[in-house]
């Protein structure tokens, strides 16, 4: 009876550290590799982006997928856009990823404050709004399955540092991923947290700061919210148009897109080797 009563304790304890520990879906942390004419190619189209007046997209395409999400973001691709704008946040945990508020309440079914929780937490949790190409699955996804899905698609992006201390390891994989001519603007206010913090008269070339101030950095034009094309095309018209200096944001990118000539693109699904499982001590399978 003694022997009975321990096993049935070691049978409970066990389902109890698994449903704790339970798999959620997530999204890698390791970089995948890309061949010497896939770069090429990228850095082909990166820079005809640059060269003529990008239109970009805050936080993704969101009438069409949750913001930052991967969905978000490939659909405005698909949609014609050029790049997009990404809010970079790191958790409890270390894991960078992509989210905007500070706290949870907005954007999933949890409430408090972001920087309180592990990316597994936070995985654990539900967008409070699933519609569009979002599917049960979604979740915000780490920067490095972003950057990957960046890399692929050519993104220009505009980045919105939401975390202090993080730009030696963002600096560092933009190095990794050659990927530094991706970035057109950073975000003013945030713009300083990308300088080394010790020596403001580091001259080293390898810095972050520093290669960020060889960055070409493009003007800022109204955001559009509306869905009247003509009227699109009107605030198009009136504005400057300045080639390689110029940007447009926008929310919305399908009207912005018809008016600046810019052709959609027949949808192209998330690569399914940009997502992994999640427990509680991190990647389980991939």
């Amino acid at each position: 009876m003694k022997k009975t009563g321990i096993w049935l304790l070691f049978i409970m304890l066990s389902l109890t550290s698994a449903k704790a520990d339970e798999l959620v879906p997530g999204y890698i942390t390791h970089i995948l590799p890309e061949s010497k004419q896939a770069r090429q190619k990228r850095h082909e189209i990166i820079a005809k982006r640059r060269a003529g007046i990008p239109l970009m997209v805050h936080r993704g395409a969101t009438k069409e997928a949750p913001e930052n999400t991967l969905e978000a973001y490939a659909a405005a691709m698909d949609l014609g856009a050029d790049g997009v704008e990404i809010d970079i946040r790191r958790s409890r945990d270390g894991v960078l990823y992509l989210f905007h508020d500070e706290t949870l309440d907005r954007e999933t079914n949890g409430s408090g404050k972001v920087r309180d929780v592990t990316y597994y937490e936070l995985l654990k949790l539900t967008p409070k709004h699933i519609y569009g190409r979002a599917n049960k699955n979604t979740r915000p996804p780490t920067l490095t399955a972003f950057l990957v899905l960046a890399r692929q698609r050519a993104m220009l992006l505009h980045l919105d540092i939401k975390e202090a201390g993080i730009q030696n390891e963002l600096a560092n994989m933009l190095d990794e991923m050659d990927m530094w001519d991706h970035i057109v603007s950073i975000n003013a206010y945030n713009a300083d947290r990308l300088r080394p913090p010790s020596d403001p008269n580091n001259r080293d070339p390898n810095a972050p700061y520093n290669k960020v101030r060889q960055i070409r950095y493009k003007g800022w034009t109204p955001t559009f919210d509306g869905d009247d094309e003509e009227i699109i095309k009107a605030i198009l018209k009136w504005l400057p148009t300045k080639p390689g200096k110029q940007m447009v944001f926008c929310r919305d990118p399908r009207l912005a897109a018809k008016a600046m000539g810019k052709n959609p693109h027949k949808p192209i699904p998330i690569p399914e080797n940009l997502r992994a499982w999640w427990g509680s001590n991190g990647i389980v399978k991939k």
